[in-house]
């Protein structure tokens, strides 16, 4: 599933938390991404940042949801991932018995994963962290190869914890 999928499938709350914690933690990111989707849509970004939160919020999740922005839906999904929620990721790709260099980042992935351990990984993740943000993970995870890997197809497809559909 694509960024502007994600984005078009996840619920207010999600991506408001998501959008929040942008503002508050990495308010550079956060005022670049709101620059360069206004350009998008030939706005001054001004004009956008004088909107009070909950419409600005708004417009951002209308404008993350829009193919021609995938590329910024990506990076603001890699940048809350990595610095918000290392511990996830770390967490679940050292189940999956994936090397990576300390901070969650993977530099070879796996042709195929265990069914067993990759049930348990995600069982593991959904005990410890927000079901929106554990969703939001595995389908960025499933999108780090061209294919992805119909196990975790499978899970993103069935588990009623997965909340993007």
């Amino acid at each position: 599933m694509k960024s502007y999928t994600i984005f078009q499938k996840s619920d207010d709350e999600t991506v408001n938390n998501f959008l929040d914690w942008m503002r508050n933690q990495e308010r550079g990111v956060y005022r670049a991404a709101l620059r360069e989707l206004s350009a998008l849509k030939k706005l001054r970004p001004q004009f956008m940042q004088q909107k009070p939160l909950e419409e600005q919020y708004a417009w951002l999740k209308k404008m993350l949801a829009w193919k021609p922005a995938e590329t910024i839906g990506d990076h603001l999904l890699q940048v809350w991932l990595i610095r918000k929620h290392e511990g996830m990721l770390i967490s679940f790709i050292e189940k999956l018995g994936i090397a990576h260099n300390g901070h969650g980042v993977v530099d070879v992935l796996p042709e195929s994963l265990d069914p067993e351990t990759l049930k348990t990984a995600v069982d593991s993740l959904f005990e410890n962290y927000p079901a929106g943000a554990v969703s939001l993970y595995l389908h960025m995870f499933q999108n780090q190869t061209e294919e992805g890997w119909p196990e975790l197809q499978e899970i993103l497809d069935n588990d009623p914890r997965v909340t993007i559909r």
